[in-house]
């Protein structure tokens, strides 16, 4: 039997199963893929997730510093900067491929002797007192004390009791690689619209974009040559980062929150986004999710291997993830209606809240930590 099972092996399974390393315990983690994704996605990373994957020393190279953030609001005044200095970090957040990310815990995980098991797709899962037994594709059967899912939510219908909410915002989220002609100096935008937010985050000499749109508009913006997506671009966001003058990598997927009812059932944890999958909108998710596994890890670690999946472990991480998680989902909720209903919010409203934050450095202090260390501190 294994102590820990881990279904999925993408950043937040792959995380835990690298901090539970070297703790005398059974690992194993299991991918429905036939391999490494190898995916170009840019992600973006908050200065608390480096300390985390710093401590699962999986810390992926190269990684490009968020030393400030402009935010501002179009069609109306005001606009906060903050800045890493200022809370005396050497930087905000990171972007880093998803690729990057994949191969430094990949590596991690194979120095630490915990298998990937590729090609393992999830048929079954049967729960009792004593364990998890999750049979695969192959026929193979697995059994552990410990069944953590961590696939983006992919097999969390099999467990009963276990249902999910969503909320679709009725967007779409084009990305791309956007080049400029100055450079970026650690600069990352997040201007919000009436449509929704747009966001640059420095990436290596270039910027990943993040612009928020109808289905049908990011339909469009996906399929116009690069002349006119960049004029218009350039039209929606203004000129402060610069003029645009590439574009590469365009995609779109649409947004939407996702979150369980419980992230625990009988000897199972549910964490990242097969617990909540949030709207892109100050880069959460994924930290989020690192900050689930880390909790998780630091529990597993801290009893006795046969009291792993118990009843009582499982209460302590649904209580250490409670705050952290539910304010996490308000927080981004809260922001992509606020900045896209003038009638929830005034532009003037908005604008003043923005100059205020601009003006009062606690204020910029204490929403940085947030984003940075989310709200379990």
């Amino acid at each position: 039997m294994l102590d820990v099972a881990v279904i999925g092996a993408g950043p937040v399974g792959a995380t835990l199963a690298a901090l539970a390393a070297g703790r005398g315990l059974d690992i194993a983690l299991f991918e429905a893929r036939p391999g490494p994704s190898g995916e170009e996605r840019i992600l973006a990373l908050s200065h608390g997730s480096r300390d985390i994957l710093d401590e699962a020393r999986a810390w992926p190279a190269p990684a490009a510093a968020i030393t400030s953030i402009h935010v501002s609001q179009k069609g109306g005044p005001g606009r906060a900067v903050l800045e890493a200095s200022e809370s005396a970090l050497p930087a905000l957040g990171y972007t880093v491929s998803y690729a990057s990310l994949e191969n430094a815990l990949a590596e991690r995980l194979r120095d630490a002797a915990i298998p990937i098991r590729y090609g393992a797709a999830c048929r079954e899962i049967s729960l009792d007192g004593e364990g998890a037994t999750v049979r695969f594709a192959s026929g193979e059967d697995v059994r552990a004390r410990l069944l953590v899912l961590a696939d983006g939510g992919a097999n969390a219908s099999r467990i009963p009791g276990i249902a999910f909410s969503e909320k679709d915002y009725a967007q779409h989220a084009v990305i791309g690689l956007v080049a400029t002609d100055r450079p970026h100096a650690g600069r990352a935008y997040e201007r919000f619209t009436p449509h929704g937010p747009l966001a640059l985050l420095p990436v290596q000499g270039r910027y990943a974009l993040v612009w928020t749109a109808t289905a049908r508009e990011a339909q469009r913006l996906v399929a116009l040559d690069e002349p006119q997506f960049l004029r218009e671009l350039q039209e929606h966001f203004g000129d402060r980062a610069g003029r645009f003058k590439e574009i590469s990598r365009r995609a779109s997927f649409p947004l939407k929150l996702r979150t369980v009812n419980t992230p625990v059932a009988l000897r199972t944890a549910i964490v990242g986004n097969a617990a909540q999958a949030l709207h892109p909108i100050a880069g959460q998710g994924l930290n989020l999710g690192l900050r689930d596994a880390a909790s998780l890890a630091a529990i597993v670690a801290s009893i006795p291997r046969e009291r792993v999946g118990e009843c009582a472990m499982l209460s302590a991480y649904r209580e250490s993830r409670r705050r952290d998680a539910a304010r996490g989902v308000a927080f981004t909720d809260f922001l992509v209606g606020a900045f896209a209903d003038s009638h929830r919010i005034p532009t003037w409203g908005r604008g003043l809240a923005l100059a205020a934050l601009d003006l009062f450095p606690p204020a910029r202090r204490a929403l940085a930590s947030r984003m940075i260390h989310g709200a379990a501190r």
